[in-house]
């Protein structure tokens, strides 16, 4: 190795980063040469447009920082940095290593160290609008850098925790704390067909649902494929399938039954596979398209609306018997008893 090993310095990074990776250098060829020398080594690796008025006498290591910092390319750099850092952005597929990776180093590089200015940078930049603003608050409450990443990296994992096609999770009805089942017990009015109903259990196969997509037409099962492949995200506007993993049927209603105890719209599990098998994802606070392409993520709270009147999936403290809780479709997103939060149980992974 010779000094052509010397990193050289033009501005596109910062000026200490280069100086430290210098030192490596000169260290590692063992070399140990004076401040001054080195000093002296490192002026003949500064590009020509930012050192050359040789009569600027620089001879310690803090000199040629300021010298450095002092130029308009390290302005410059500042400036695309804050840019870099500003459209930095995290989605469901960044992995959350590299993101943190290259936040902290954009921080650095624009010099923002003070604890405050940090945090106002990370919330200017995550993805909060669709998330609870507890684990905003978190990070805003910080009182250490070190907890603004142990909360940021809270918020990156569970940002990841998207329900796919293919996923089998639980609903859990907000209002009651019940989760959605299902049995092989049928209605004895009504449509006759089996129950779907609210419990207050652990989860067992009867409380889990497969994501599926929509049934498309009639007697034919739904189907994985296209943007709806196994392992592709349900987007909020997407219309899906859920099939209970107790008994094969799917989540269901209908216009011309109504629900034993209330009266209100029923809602039943078949294995007809027909159009009143589907439902829309939809985000309970905000108005979310399928074009947005946001993710739903298990810990927002949800509306599960029916494709063939909007109604929305209903629960209540109406019993059918002395376990099982009326689930209906009845009013929209307005109603508190519509609010429900998936749970993954199995996050399906794609080989691809």
């Amino acid at each position: 190795m010779s000094f052509l090993s010397f990193p050289e310095y033009n501005g596109s990074c910062h000026p200490e980063d280069w100086l430290c990776n210098f030192k490596f250098v000169a260290a590692f060829l063992g070399r140990a040469p004076s401040e001054s020398e080195l000093v002296n080594l490192a002026l003949l690796k500064i590009s020509r447009s930012i050192y050359n008025d040789k009569n600027i006498q620089i001879s310690k290591f803090s000199q040629l920082i300021e010298f450095l910092k002092a130029d308009s390319s390290f302005k410059i750099f500042k400036l695309c940095s804050e840019q870099k850092l500003l459209a930095l952005r995290f989605t469901y597929l960044t992995q959350v290593q590299d993101f943190t990776i290259e936040l902290r180093q954009l921080l650095s590089d624009i010099e923002i160290f003070d604890l405050k200015l940090q945090k106002q940078f990370i919330l200017k930049i995550l993805p909060t609008k669709l998330f609870p603003d507890t684990y905003s608050l978190k990070i805003a409450e910080s009182l250490t850098i070190n907890d603004v990443f142990i909360n940021l990296l809270n918020f990156l994992l569970q940002y990841k925790r998207v329900v796919k096609y293919g996923s089998v999770i639980t609903l859990r009805h907000i209002d009651t704390g019940k989760l959605l089942s299902s049995s092989l017990e049928r209605y004895t009015g009504g449509s006759q067909q089996y129950w779907a109903y609210a419990v207050d259990r652990r989860a067992t196969d009867y409380e889990s649902w497969t994501v599926m997509p929509e049934v498309l037409q009639n007697e034919i099962p739904p189907e994985y494929g296209g943007n709806k492949e196994k392992g592709s995200p349900v987007y909020y506007g997407d219309k899906i399938t859920l099939m209970n993993n107790g008994t094969g049927q799917k989540l269901h209603s209908h216009l011309g039954f109504e629900s034993p105890i209330t009266s209100q719209q029923e809602v039943t599990c078949q294995t007809f596979n027909d159009g009143n098998d589907n439902w829309n994802v939809q985000h309970y606070i905000y108005d979310v398209d399928s074009k947005d392409k946001e993710p739903w993520n298990e810990c927002h709270d949800i509306f599960l609306f029916h494709s063939s009147n909007n109604l929305g999936l209903n629960s209540h403290n109406f019993m059918l018997n002395d376990k099982y809780q009326e689930v209906t479709c009845f009013g929209d997103k307005k109603v508190n008893t519509t609010k429900w939060r998936a749970d993954i149980l199995y996050d399906f992974v794609s080989n691809q």
